[in-house]
């Protein structure tokens, strides 16, 4: 009896599929537990169960028990036991949104946006780009579009880094510029007055977009090093 228990143990354990995170979306989550869809193709004979989607526990949150909100990206550490696929070591993303005009982002990623992928590859990131069109489909009038930034924040910040223009108008070459979207749900957490410590900030007086949220436009411009580190404050004031 003994022995046939602990053989049904080592069937069950787990087993790692990964060395290196897998980053996906979380599609549900219930309070103790929900599913996450892989962004990447997983080989393997589960893979079809659950509609392709990975099962997640909160024992398994990084820390530990803290929910996680359907729609965010998150990454983790791909494991099998026996019963199915499974994600441990698994860490929210963090996100923030950056506009370009469309002319900085055309020489930045090509007119189709074909050199994205390279980019995300090279910066360890997820990016989602967002243009906005009229009910009829034609393009609107909105001069820019919405780059979706998630990843760790130290990725976080050097792909905003890599992304910011050189002031033109500036004395100094290393005062970068950045036009962030900041959810109006989420102003009230930033503290202004420290991240003007850094460098010159400004906040516009009416809204920029509506949809999907009410967001404000937030213009950071700071020089090296501190650019990077009103970054870093505000992912840790704004995002959860």
């Amino acid at each position: 009896q003994a022995l046939r228990l602990a053989q049904v143990a080592m069937a069950f354990a787990r087993q790692r599929l990964t060395s290196t995170p897998v980053v996906g979306k979380v599609v549900e989550w219930k309070k103790t537990h929900g599913w996450i869809e892989p962004e990447c193709r997983i080989d393997h004979p589960d893979i079809g169960k659950h509609q392709g989607h990975i099962f997640v526990h909160g024992e398994d949150i990084v820390p530990k028990w803290r929910g996680l909100v359907a729609g965010s990206m998150v990454e983790f550490i791909l494991y099998f036991d026996g019963h199915g696929l499974g994600a441990e070591e698994c860490m929210a993303r963090k996100v923030l949104r950056v506009t370009l005009a469309w002319k900085q982002a055309q020489d930045l990623f090509g007119a189709d946006g074909q050199g994205l992928a390279e980019f995300e590859a090279k910066m360890q990131v997820s990016i989602r780009a967002y243009e906005w069109c009229q009910m009829d489909g034609t393009n609107s009038d909105l001069p820019f579009l919405l780059f979706e930034i998630w990843g760790r924040p130290q990725a976080v910040v050097e792909t905003i880094d890599a992304l910011a223009m050189k002031r033109e108008d500036s004395k100094d070459s290393e005062t970068l510029c950045v036009n962030l979207l900041l959810p109006e749900s989420r102003l009230w957490k930033v503290d202004l007055l420290q991240l003007q410590h850094f460098g010159g900030l400004e906040v516009s007086s009416s809204i920029t977009i509506t949809d999907p949220m009410p967001c404000r436009t937030l213009t950071l411009q700071a020089m090296q090093p501190n650019f990077r580190s009103a970054l870093h404050a505000l992912i840790a004031q704004a995002c959860d």
